[in-house]
C-alpha cells in the first residue's frame, strides 16, 4: 500500500528582525530568519554546511589557505563553529566581500573529493526551547527567558516566544550571536526550577496536521530516519512531538540535517 506524502508548514517567524532578509514562501506559513550584517559585521561572510571530518583549527587553516591561494587576496581572520556547521569569514575590505558573496559564490576546498563551500552574507541562526511536557504548568516565555539568561550569563534575556497554542512546551529564542550559540550547542540542557529544558540551537521547525489516527512520536521519527536514510534519529539533532487531539505534530531539525532540510514532507503507511 503507497504511502501518504503529507507536507510541512514552516513556523511562521515573528521574531524576526525587520531589517532582515525573507526568504521566498516554500510551504504555507514559511518565513525564515536571519541576522542582518551590522555595522559590526559588514566585512564578514559565512560559510553554512562546512566539512565536519576535521578538527576546527586544520579547517579555519585550510579554508583560508584555499581561498588566499586562488582568489590572490588575504582574509583577516576565520572561525569555524564544528558544532553549528558554520564558519566566519572576516575580510579586509568590502571589495572582497562583494566578490566573494555576488561573484565567486562557490570554490572547491578538497578538489579530490569536489568538496565546495558556499559564501553567503548572512545566516539563519533560529533556536528552539523544548521544556519537558510532562509538567502540570509549563514556564510561561519570560520564565523561560529569564532562566536561559542565567544558566549561560547572557547580559539579558533573549526574545522568547511559545511556537503554538497546541505545542506550549516549545519555544522560539533569537540568540544574537554564534559565539553563544556555540555555547549554547556545547551545554544544550539546563532547568527551570526543577523542570528540564533543552535548546535546539540554529533548527527549523516544521508543522505537520491531520496525521492518521495511528500516528506517535515513535512513528514519526521511524519516519522521519527512514526518509534520510538513518537507523534513528539523533536526540542533539532532532525532536519529534505529536498531538493526539489535533493529529498534529511538530518537528523541530539542526540545519546540519542536510538530507531532512531538504524536504517538506512526510511518507506514512
Amino acid at each position: 500500500m503507497a504511502g501518504n506524502s503529507i507536507r510541512s508548514a514552516k513556523v511562521l517567524d515573528e521574531l524576526r528582525p525587520s531589517s532582515g532578509r525573507r526568504s521566498p514562501a516554500q510551504v504555507s506559513q514559511n518565513q525564515e530568519s536571519s541576522v542582518t550584517v551590522s555595522s559590526d559585521q559588514d566585512l564578514q561572510v559565512y560559510i553554512e554546511d562546512i566539512p565536519t571530518n576535521l578538527p576546527e583549527n586544520d579547517l579555519e587553516i585550510l579554508i583560508q589557505n584555499r581561498i588566499e591561494a586562488t582568489q590572490n587576496f588575504k582574509i583577516k581572520d576565520i572561525r569555524c563553529y564544528l558544532k553549528l556547521g558554520v564558519a566566519v569569514i572576516r575580510l579586509i575590505n568590502e571589495e572582497n566581500k562583494v566578490f566573494l558573496v555576488s561573484k565567486l559564490e562557490t570554490i572547491v576546498l578538497y578538489p579530490k573529493t569536489n568538496t565546495i563551500i558556499n559564501f553567503i552574507g548572512e545566516i539563519e541562526l533560529d533556536s528552539y526551547v523544548v521544556v519537558d511536557r510532562k509538567i502540570s504548568k509549563v514556564p510561561s516565555a519570560d520564565d523561560v527567558a529569564r532562566r536561559y539568561m542565567q544558566s549561560y550569563k547572557t547580559r539579558e534575556p533573549p526574545p522568547c516566544k511559545s511556537i503554538s497554542i497546541q505545542f506550549p512546551n516549545i519555544f522560539r529564542i533569537s540568540l544574537p550571536t554564534l559565539d553563544e550559540l556555540a555555547q549554547v550547542a556545547s551545554a544544550p540542557d539546563f532547568k527551570i526550577e526543577n523542570v528540564f529544558a533543552t535548546v535546539y540551537p540554529r533548527s527549523d521547525c516544521s508543522f505537520f496536521e491531520d496525521l492518521p489516527p495511528n500516528t506517535n512520536a515513535e512513528k514519526l521519527s521511524s519516519v522521519i530516519a527512514a526518509q534520510i536514510e538513518e537507523k534513528k534519529l539523533a536526540p542533539t539533532s532532532f525532536y519529534v512531538q505529536y498531538d493526539s487531539e489535533t493529529s498534529n505534530a511538530v518537528v523541530l531539525a539542526t540545519k546540519s540535517n542536510k538530507k531532512w532540510n531538504a524536504q517538506n514532507f512526510l511518507t506514512i503507511d
